[in-house]
């Protein structure tokens, strides 16, 4: 029951007892021991119906030395071996610990192998206890064992040596990896780092405690546990100079029965992916499992668990973020977690084969649980305001080792694309929360109802406090922005991101002070009744700013990158579409935006637009989203308001008929929502364009003053106009001078103006009365121009002039001779034309002589029509004539002829037709005979074909003989 291998120093037998050889030299007795511990490899968990994990890889420890010096009252020993077994009587040596420049004694000390590959030492004098003979009771023998006391009986103080190495590689799955191991030779030594350039480091350092140290044949019977400050950052950036890796060990505890591991913890220091310092503990446990087949069986298990250190983390400027911590919203950050639940274990890589191979440590992962899937951390966020909003997050966890280790955590984060991109968005579920630190004067400016955080990771800054290499930001997020419900309904939760002034050089340096841009712009999709026609700013709004509320993307930065103006390229691409009277491009007709006016937008109060709208200069450079609360408490107003000058568009082409003249021109939109606490929304808008004109044709120029639109609910939309004049130009300017020579009442109703819900129309109707000279007759003569200018946005501006009426033509007679016609012309902005018209001319006389009486008439004439592309154009010659005798006989002639040509998109075709008609009456009895010919020669569509002039049986081979006899 007793194995040891027993060896003496300066000791010889004089044939009674052991006597030194050199009275003065030292005098020891060395004892080795057998392997005092086995390292087991570890399974996977095991329950009652998962097979065995089988046979397992175990490696034993080597041998123990314990070195005893015989103090010198000590004369001489008995030869035997409860003489040698006394080691009570004798001083336990221990290993030097040696300081720098001091050389080696050269004496042995006691070392002991354990755990398996770390060999230990006295950290303070100890005492063996033994029993030098065996022990025996109810015929059984006691297994021999000494056991290991301090100086006073206490807890006996040990440190480690060294590793063991050379050996082959143990499995990676063991309680204690080497990375351990050498964790505790540097933090029991009691050594420095020694750098040449730099003084002595020293290292946080504390003796392992034996509570229990019972050596035996069969393996050791322990419980060791040692406890760590954290290594000091001199400590780590020395470490790293010297290319080694900074210990990471808190705790250790390990308990053993007989060299077998019963129960080890080993406690590691690191930081979770926010920056909380927290311990990975690590548990092994040996526990019994009851198998179907193989009864019970015992294995080590392993159990991770996570808690954090310091719960709260505190950002900001100096904390390492690229941009002062502005794309981090929140201002603390509380893990409220004590203790994870058990988590799926992560190894450590297997050791190189190589006896230099260093040891691998943990690398940084993410914390998923046991069972599958990760463990979702609850987190208390504290934004700018003071407001705590809550949500849940995985996390890494990062070895205190690697925390420098930029690759290492980018590559977990980047990894899997998908799984990652959903690891990091974290739903808030709309509570409310500051984007953006507000400013003094706007309390509360920066708050939105928040659906989803997306969080990203960014380097760290040099210098910076963060722990980590890398630090987790709010790269996106999905909010609910007030303003712009009421305008675009189905926008909800928009996904945003930090402006990049803001987040560059603060919200102070943007001039309408913007935090966020919206990541994809949102049409504001006004209806036609709530612009009243003026506009169709359906405009796109990008930025939220915590001042004017929300704005398109107009701002341009320069190389440093302070806004220097307004891009006008990114207001017009924003307003591309908006149509101003439904007819040009409201785009093309912004007028710049200087510093000045962008200037406006920081101070941009509620008194401040009433000045800007009652300044007839002023101007609030973009479309402003505003929301308010209203003063008397019941609800929230809603706020779009625009005033803008425009400018003169670029040249039109000369085949434009409709030319805009926006020189002096200033467009006003100011629509109000108001949204009360039971949900009810009131909306009013009123808008306003000043000294615009239109041109219509180089012939027609129409000028409008002032044009007004108000939509109050419950009320009709109010429009109303003032200061519009219709002037012709060019040919037609002698209506303008018909006007002015003719008396007032001359023109009946003269200029009109009607201003109706659906848009307006203006313009004149001039009716000439009879004019009468002598054998000369005009009548019927009328001049009309009208501007109809629609409200509908899917209707375009159109224009007509006309001369007469095809109802009502005019005449004009000249003694035996006469004629007349009409004329009109219809032009839209959508490129539709209408013209038609018709001009008749001939003669007539009439004979009476009493007993016979006739008559004989000759008309000829031509038509023109232009309408949707087709034209059709036509010519007629009507003829008759007839005679009455005494009224009994009756004789009537007519004859017509007509010739047209019609153009369709299909094809063209010209028609002949031709009509006699005689009718006879004598007395009671009358008879009309009528002959009618017809005849149309299609164009080139109408045109038969090849294969319709001939039949492939009977002619296609006539055909083709008829070509030199070719078959």
């Amino acid at each position: 029951m007793l194995v040891a291998d027993i060896s003496l120093v300066n000791l010889r037998f004089d044939g009674r007892r052991l006597v030194r050889r050199e009275p003065a030299a030292p005098t020891l007795i060395v004892v080795g021991l057998p392997p005092q511990h086995v390292r087991e490899e570890v399974p996977g968990k095991q329950d009652s119906t998962a097979d065995p994990p089988g046979s397992l890889e175990a490696f034993t420890s080597g041998v123990s030395q314990l070195v005893f010096s015989v103090p010198p009252e000590v004369e001489s020993l008995d030869l035997s071996l409860t003489s040698l077994l006394d080691w009570e009587r004798l001083v336990p040596m221990t290993v030097p610990l040696l300081q720098p420049g001091v050389p080696a004694s050269g004496l042995p000390g006691s070392v002991l192998e354990f755990p398996t590959r770390l060999f230990l030492t006295y950290d303070e004098p100890v005492t063996w206890t033994c029993r030098p003979e065996p022990h025996d009771a109810d015929g059984r023998t006691g297994l021999w064992h000494a056991l290991l006391n301090g100086e006073r009986g206490g807890e006996a103080l040990l440190r480690a040596l060294r590793r063991a190495e050379g050996r082959p590689p143990v499995p990676a799955h063991v309680p204690l990896t080497e990375a351990n191991l050498e964790d505790l030779v540097t933090l029991t030594s009691r050594t420095e780092l020694i750098d040449a350039d730099k003084a002595p480091i020293p290292l946080p350092s504390a003796p392992l405690r034996a509570e229990q140290f019972v050596a035996t044949p069969l393996g050791a019977s322990a419980h060791l546990h040692g406890a760590w400050d954290d290594v000091s950052p001199d400590a780590k950036e020395q470490f790293r100079t010297l290319m080694r890796r900074s210990p990471e060990l808190v705790a250790y505890d390990h308990i053993t029965g007989l060299g077998r591991d019963q129960f080890v913890r080993v406690v590691t220091r690191g930081c979770l992916s926010l920056g909380h310092p927290a311990l990975l503990v690590s548990e092994f446990k040996r526990l019994f499992v009851a198998h179907k087949d193989d009864g019970v069986v015992a294995y080590l298990q392993r159990e991770d668990r996570i808690l954090p250190r310091e719960p709260e983390v505190h950002y900001g400027e100096g904390t390492g973020f690229p941009n002062q911590g502005r794309e981090m919203p929140f201002r603390v950050l509380r893990i409220t977690d004590r203790v994870t639940p058990p988590l799926k274990p992560v190894w450590p890589p297997r050791p190189l084969d190589r006896p230099d191979a260093q040891p691998q440590a943990t690398e940084p992962f993410w914390v998923e649980l046991e069972g599958g899937g990760d463990h979702q951390f609850t987190v208390l966020a504290t934004d700018h305001e003071g407001r705590k909003v809550s949500f849940t997050t995985p996390l890494v966890f990062v070895p205190d080792s690697r925390t420098e280790d930029w690759k290492a955590l980018n590559d977990l984060h980047t990894s899997d694309e998908t799984k990652e991109r959903k690891r990091l968005e974290r739903p808030l579920h709309g509570q409310v929360m500051a984007m953006a630190q507000p400013p003094a004067d706007a309390p509360g400016s920066t708050a939105h109802a928040v659906g989803e955080l997306v969080f990203t990771l960014v380097r760290k800054e040099a210098g910076g406090g963060h722990p980590l290499a890398g630090m987790l930001v709010v790269s996106s997020a999905e909010v609910r922005v007030p303003a712009l419900e009421p305008f675009a309904p189905e926008a909800g939760d928009v996904s945003v991101e930090f402006d990049p002034v803001y987040r560059a050089r603060g919200m102070a340096a943007h001039p309408a002070r913007a935090y966020l841009d919206l990541k994809k712009a949102v049409g504001l999709d006004f209806a036609a009744e709530k612009a009243g026609g003026l506009a169709r700013p359906n405009a796109e709004v990008k930025v939220i700013t915590s001042q004017a509320g929300v704005v398109p993307d107009m701002f341009r930065t320069g190389p440093t990158g302070a806004v220097e103006a307004a891009d006008m390229r990114d207001v017009a691409k924003a307003f591309d579409g908006a149509k101003l009277l439904g007819l040009v491009d409201l785009s093309a007709l912004l007028a710049p935006v200087t510093t000045e006016h962008l200037g406006r937008l920081k101070q941009l109060g509620d008194a401040e637009i009433q000045n800007l709208l009652d300044d007839a200069e002023g101007v609030i450079p973009a479309p402003v989203l505003r929301v308010r609360d209203l003063a008397d408490g019941t609800g929230r107003e809603l706020r779009y308001v625009w005033k803008t000058k425009l400018q003169k568009p670029q040249p039109a082409s000369p085949d434009e008929v409709f030319l805009l003249d926006v020189t002096r021109a200033v467009l006003t939109l100011d629509a109000r929502t108001a949204i009360a606490k039971d949900g009810g929304q009131k909306t009013s808008v009123e808008g306003r364009l000043r000294n615009v004109a239109l041109v219509i044709g180089g012939v027609v120029r129409v000028d409008i003053a002032d044009l007004r639109f108000r939509a109050v609910p419950g009320n009709k939309p109010d429009v109303s106009a003032s200061g519009l004049e219709m002037r012709f130009l060019g040919e037609l300017r002698f209506i303008d001078t018909l006007r002015s020579a003719l008396p007032a009442d001359a023109f009946g109703s003269g200029a009109y103006v009607d201003v109706q819900p659906w848009g307006i129309r203006t313009g004149y109707a001039l009716a000439l009365p009879t004019i009468g000279i002598g054998v000369f007759s005009l009548a019927n003569v009328s001049l009309k121009a009208e501007l109809t200018i629609p409200f509908d946005p899917g209707k375009a501006i159109s224009f007509r002039f006309s001369v007469s009426e095809r109802q009502r033509p005019f005449n004009v007679t000249v003694s035996l001779f006469g004629g007349g016609g009409y004329f009109s012309l219809l032009v839209d902005a959508a490129g539709g034309i209408e013209v038609e018209g018709a001009i008749e001319f001939g003669g007539g006389a009439a004979l009476n002589l009493g007993v016979a009486s006739g008559g004989v008439s000759i008309m000829a004439g031509v038509r023109f029509e232009v309408r949707d592309r087709s034209v059709k154009v036509g010519g007629y010659l009507r003829c008759n004539g007839f005679l009455s005798v005494l009224g009994i006989v009756t004789v009537s002639v007519e004859f017509y002829l007509e010739l047209t040509y019609e153009k369709h998109a299909g094809g063209s075709v010209v028609r002949g037709r031709g009509t006699l008609t005689v009718s006879v009456k004598i007395a009671f009895f009358s008879k009309s005979v009528s002959l009618e010919l017809e005849r149309s020669f299609p164009g080139a569509p109408g045109d038969p074909s090849f294969v319709d002039c001939f039949d492939e049986e009977t002619h296609w081979k006539d055909y083709c003989l008829s070509f030199d006899g070719a078959p």
